[in-house]
């Protein structure tokens, strides 16, 4: 008996010949160039390529207002601020010394029209890559999260230098934060106060007044103001004028609760 041969695959182009066979690859490509270039379009990121001392090879997309052929061969320190040119740098330095395959940084980045934008980039090493033989550089505008970074820390240090006692609690009654204000009227430093019970400041009789007004808050979401007790941490009463905020989160609920009080007698 003789056994039988096993079938063999039946290798062969698209449409049966060699010509049409590369005109369907080249559909392909196509296509998928297309495909790749509306993902850019529509993507935070842009991308630039660079040799392993920085200088620019091609642009990809840019968010930053260039013509792309017009930052070939330009040096990608030059287009970030003075001050900002050593990290990028250091970046390329790291991966010139292998220390690691990508880098992040934050940079502010000079615009076409002359202008900065803070952006957050992403360096790889994609020189040994046969199909890139570069360094790729994603990077996207976070110009408005520095922004509200700036002013969250402006809002901090006013919170901090003020002569009034303010401070948060979440929707469980523990405090979250504590300022010098609430530090020099209740006379807790913050490590004693932060994460404890708002209770420790209510006396006894005010509670109930204390829990309609939170009531208050939550269901209309909005300021209240009222005149009353609060304790010092040497068990002595205070009279004080006390405005109670909402904290909301992004649906609009409320997550915590805001206090700002002041002695008034």
């Amino acid at each position: 008996m003789h056994e039988e041969a096993e079938p063999q695959a039946e290798v062969s182009f698209p449409c049966g010949n060699c010509e049409s066979g590369v005109r369907v690859l080249k559909e392909a490509l196509a296509r998928n160039t297309a495909l790749f270039r509306a993902m850019l379009s529509h993507s935070r990121d842009a991308v630039l390529l660079t040799g392993p001392e920085g200088r620019i090879v091609r642009v990809v997309r840019s968010i930053l207002g260039y013509e792309a052929d017009g930052l070939t061969g330009t040096n990608v320190a030059d287009l970030v601020h003075p001050e900002d040119r050593p990290l990028v740098r250091d970046c390329y330095r790291r991966l010139f010394e292998r220390a690691c395959d990508s880098v992040e940084v934050e940079v502010c980045a000079l615009r076409g029209d002359g202008g900065f934008t803070w952006v957050e980039a992403t360096v790889t090493d994609m020189l040994d890559a046969p199909e890139v033989q570069a360094i790729v550089c994603n990077y996207r505008d976070i110009t408005g999260r520095k922004e509200q970074e700036l002013v969250t820390a402006e809002f901090e240090a006013i919170v901090q230098s003020s002569e009034l006692a303010i401070f948060s609690r979440d929707m469980e009654g523990r405090i979250v934060t504590w300022n010098k204000g609430a530090q020099r009227t209740f006379g807790y430093g913050a490590a004693e106060a932060i994460g404890q019970e708002i209770s420790m400041l209510i006396p006894e009789d005010r509670r109930e007044e204390e829990m309609a007004a939170r009531q208050r808050l939550i269901q209309t979401k909005a300021a209240v103001e009222l005149e009353t007790e609060r304790l010092h941490k040497d068990g002595s009463r205070m009279t004080v004028a006390l405005q109670m905020a909402p904290v909301l989160d992004g649906l609009g609920g409320v997550r915590g609760i805001s206090h700002i009080s002041r002695p008034i007698r």
